[in-house]
């Protein structure tokens, strides 16, 4: 800049002394023209000079001075001096209309400053006050910004002007994770764009009170279900039991009919606690990429001539595919039960999106009777059902870090939507 202004005023200053220099000739040439002798023309050319290189200076001092003094306004205003002024006007109005419109433009960068940090002010307050751990980093992933609640955490030390890297954060697909805050915490990372710059935004929060709460429930549903279960069938073996006791004397015929009861009874505790332990033996999956529609068709086989399966979306999927295989594979098994005399229409849609991926299916169906439970272990509303269904999907998803939503269509039928992050 300084190099380019340098250039402007050799080009102004050369312009001023060529006008002078034409002029001197321009006199030298009328006076050869009247026969003026030499020492007439000479002393011509040196009295005419000097007014016309004072004419010259004043030209160059006035604007020189100008714009000296708005370089030094605009300058102060870049160093924040927003108290500094212009000098007096009136000289020329082009410089005057100028001045007015440095000045309005300082005005109202002074209003935007004045609200910006107004904003920030706000915000650092608003986000101290939040029981949400939020970081800022850079484009850099530098760490700019953390609150109160992310210096609180104990499983990241959170240094300002430190690399993500060096604070244990991973990035992947410029996206912030960090091994030590799971899974009791639910994090989330975010790429934006603030003046022009780009930052990285992490957050995260701690959801253990609501992990217990939810177990609690779960624990308080399975006690409600087992004592159900277990009610239903010791009691009938309790009183017959009694019946068989209270006679004096045995009839062979009564007691194998007695013994037989017990036998099935029995029988049915024994599948009961097996379905049981079939909900609370899902591995670990191993998560890989996988195409969907190799999945779907495992699933495809349990329909019927008069059943339809549509599928639509992407093929590409992350998780493990045998256990998602088996999740597919229920639902489609619910979705065939729940349409009597068959002719069931299932729709399964996938797509990702945030970060994460959805997979919804629905049906036209009969509808989820009793959906407050309907996960709930062991817990059917069918004549011959196990109850494991929909617990079994709920706890793949869940191993998977994502979440089981059951809806009921406004028409007929039910929809289940999976989530679970890519």
């Amino acid at each position: 800049m300084n190099n380019v202004s340098y250039s402007v005023e050799l080009k102004i200053k050369a312009a001023l002394s060529g006008v002078v220099l034409v002029f001197l000739t321009l006199l030298a040439m009328l006076a050869h023209a009247w026969d003026w002798s030499t020492l007439a023309i000479c002393t011509l050319l040196f009295v005419a000079s000097y007014p016309l290189f004072w004419a010259a200076w004043r030209v160059w001092l006035f604007w020189s001075t100008s714009i000296m003094r708005l370089t030094v306004y605009t300058q102060s205003l870049n160093m924040g001096e927003y108290g500094v002024g212009l000098a007096q006007r009136g000289k020329s109005q082009l410089l005057d209309d100028l001045s007015r419109e440095i000045e309005q433009l300082q005005n109202n960068s002074q209003s935007n400053t004045a609200t910006n940090q107004l904003l920030s002010i706000m915000l650092e307050q608003l986000f101290e006050d939040l029981p949400l751990a939020i970081a800022v980093f850079d484009e850099n992933f530098m760490l700019t910004y953390a609150n109160g609640a992310a210096y609180d955490i104990a499983e990241v030390s959170f240094l300002q002007g430190i690399q993500a890297k060096d604070l244990g954060f991973v990035v992947k697909d410029n996206q912030l994770q960090h091994p030590s805050l799971t899974p009791n915490w639910r994090c989330q990372s975010s790429s934006l764009t603030y003046h022009n710059q780009s930052v990285h935004l992490f957050t995260a929060i701690d959801i253990s009170n609501e992990l217990k709460q939810s177990e609690q429930a779960v624990q308080k549903n399975l006690v409600r279900v087992l004592s159900h279960e277990l009610r239903n069938t010791l009691t009938p073996m309790s009183s017959m039991t009694e019946t068989l006791l209270s006679m004096e004397q045995w009839n062979e015929e009564q007691l194998r009919v007695v013994l037989t009861r017990i036998k099935t009874r029995s029988e049915g505790l024994l599948n009961f606690v097996e379905r049981f332990s079939q909900v609370a033996k899902v591995p670990e999956p191993d998560k890989v990429r996988f195409d969907l529609n190799e999945v779907i068709e495992h699933a495809q086989g349990l329909l019927t001539p008069k059943d339809t399966l549509t599928f639509v979306g992407h093929h590409d999927c992350y998780g493990d595919p045998e256990l998602m295989a088996q999740v597919l594979i229920n639902l489609v098994k619910n979705a065939i039960e729940s349409v009597e005399g068959g002719g069931v229409d299932i729709a399964i849609n996938y797509y990702q999106s945030d970060n994460h991926q959805f997979l919804t299916v629905s049906d036209n169906g009969s509808g989820f009777s009793n959906i407050q439970n309907a996960i709930t272990p062991l817990f059917t509303t069918k004549a011959n059902g196990a109850g494991i269904g929909l617990a079994f999907v709920e706890t793949v998803i869940s191993k998977h870090g994502g979440k089981v939503k059951l809806s009921n269509q406004t028409g007929s039928g039910a929809k289940v939507e999976l989530s679970w992050p890519v």
